[in-house]
């Protein structure tokens, strides 16, 4: 009886780490009425089955590239008052990129809504569903990044994008990222996409990241800067005080998302 109940454990942490790709100890702990002791005993036994990779204060789900189907349905009203906040920085003239995410939609879903002192903007974005979602749909110059489509993320990737990156001049780019922490910085699920990041923050005056609570403490395979590297953070009010610390000692500017 207790094997089959420790066996129904590792089925729940594994279902929640394959639609997330992450798990906290405390929330999952609280989600599932379990010890957090006993959740890293389970931890240690799914990572000695090569299932997960423990770090601290949790789990990672090792091929951590989670279906852009299954991220879009987490943590959706954090995002979307992250993507409301974010239109808020939006300046008649500008141009912008916009990250693919499931976070970086919704602030292309709530410029679609309309931004009535915005007049004319250039959006470029590597993200198909960001594209998707703006062409034909507002009034401002929406421009798709081409290349090789990377299908987890429903991204373009590869020489093709880069060689078209190197060539923008880019006032903020609104960047996702699936962990944060103060030693590794941002992070991202794979590399070809930390490599796109990574040259559109070269070409971009400042950096603007939109990325949840749920994401500090999290480490990544896939490196994208340093945690100063990010001029603004746009979270919402769940982030706890050694996140904020550690924001404010990279001199970050931290915007907190209404109605979270």
């Amino acid at each position: 009886m207790k094997d089959h109940l420790a066996e129904r454990r590792l089925e729940m942490i594994t279902a929640v780490l394959h639609a997330r790709g992450e798990c906290r100890t405390r929330q999952l702990a609280e989600q599932f009425n379990l010890s957090e002791m006993t959740l890293r005993r389970d931890f240690h036994t799914l990572e000695k089955r090569g299932l997960l990779r423990r770090v601290h204060g949790g789990a990672v789900l090792l091929n951590s590239d989670v279906n852009y189907s299954q991220r879009l349905e987490y943590e959706q009203i954090q995002k979307q008052a992250i993507g409301r906040m974010a239109t808020t920085l939006l300046k008649s003239g500008q141009t912008i990129y916009i990250d693919a995410g499931t976070t970086t939609l919704e602030m292309a879903r709530a410029i679609k809504q309309g931004l009535p002192n915005v007049t004319h903007l250039q959006i470029v974005t590597h993200g198909l569903t960001i594209a998707s979602e703006l062409a034909g749909q507002t009034p401002y110059n929406v421009q798709l990044i081409g290349g090789d489509v990377y299908q987890n993320a429903l991204s373009t990737v590869g020489p093709i994008a880069l060689a078209q990156i190197n060539n923008l001049h880019i006032d903020t780019f609104f960047m996702g990222s699936v962990a944060v922490n103060q030693a590794q910085g941002w992070g991202n699920s794979n590399h070809v996409e930390a490599v796109v990041k990574r040259a559109v923050i070269e070409h971009s005056k400042q950096v603007c990241a939109l990325v949840d609570s749920s994401k500090w403490g999290q480490e990544s395979y896939a490196p994208i800067v340093s945690l100063g590297a990010v001029s603004k953070w746009i979270v919402n009010h769940g982030l706890n005080q050694e996140a904020i610390d550690a924001a404010k000692t990279a001199k970050i500017t931290m915007m907190f998302a209404s109605g979270t």
